[in-house]
């Protein structure tokens, strides 16, 4: 992990992913992007009516508020001993953080609410972005305050390929681990496939498999519940589009944890 892109917004939840993206890269010896969605619109002819609006929008004090917030966090990092640099892009946050993933190891962002109450609730772009990304995405939840890289770190497994991908996209998290636990939820199924511990140890990171119960319970919190008795760090799961045929870990399971999650969620597709 030495390249992170960071959604940059002044909004509720970027404390939180502002100290969980320091700490990953103090722990990878990772450079920063901070990418800045901007209000910003090129000068174009407006009908009568619409000049009204664009006028009561008042963008230069909207801007003179993106200004003053870039200017502080960048006081801020000047006592952080990390590489970073600063980038403002014109349009939907989530299309930006798409657009830059390309040379990205991994993104960050914040959870949303299922539901925005206020008009400094994160924006709901994990899903799109997770979808779209070419990196892994990270989801934080609005009350992370530290993302510790030697915790040990559960793996949502189910052999689909974008399982795997999650896997090989984030192979130098899992070797700062302590442990691996890569966790399939028994729904019916045979035996666990073992194809991910086999990959794991190719690249000498030693992994736990564990089939867990089903039964009625909802997949989502069990893979969670399972992850805070092991003092998880993070979920690494596959993300999905759309649901599937034969639905057997993650499909909706992907769809509540990227809301409900009190885990950081580590995502790729």
């Amino acid at each position: 992990m030495k390249s992170i892109l960071l959604h940059t917004s002044d909004d509720t939840g970027f404390d939180s992913r502002l100290n969980i993206a320091l700490d990953i890269a103090r722990a990878h010896q990772a450079h920063i992007t901070f990418l800045q969605p901007s209000i910003q619109i090129p000068p174009m002819a407006y009908a009568p009516t619409a000049g009204h609006f664009v006028a009561d929008l008042n963008f230069g004090d909207m801007q003179e508020v993106e200004r003053q917030f870039r200017a502080k966090i960048e006081a801020e990092l000047g006592s952080e001993d990390i590489q970073w640099d600063w980038q403002v892009g014109l349009g939907d946050a989530a299309r930006l953080m798409v657009e830059q993933s390309g040379l990205a190891d991994l993104l960050i962002l914040s959870q949303a609410p299922k539901k925005m109450t206020d008009d400094r609730d994160p924006q709901p772009i994990a899903g799109e972005v997770a979808i779209h990304a070419h990196a892994a995405t990270l989801v934080v939840p609005t009350d992370a305050e530290s993302f510790e890289a030697g915790k040990p770190i559960v793996v949502a497994w189910n052999g689909s390929k974008e399982a795997s991908l999650a896997i090989r996209l984030t192979l130098p998290m899992m070797k700062l681990a302590s442990s691996v636990h890569v966790v399939s939820v028994d729904e019916g199924l045979d035996l666990p496939n073992l194809d991910a511990s086999a990959y794991l140890s190719r690249h000498n990171i030693s992994s736990e498999l564990h089939q867990l119960e089903g039964g009625k319970r909802n997949v989502a919190e069990r893979i969670e519940e399972f992850a805070n008795e092991k003092d998880a760090s993070a979920i690494i799961m596959g993300a999905y589009g759309k649901s599937r045929l034969r639905e057997t870990l993650m499909g909706g399971v992907t769809r509540d944890q990227i809301f409900k999650s009190k885990l950081p969620l580590i995502l790729a597709h």
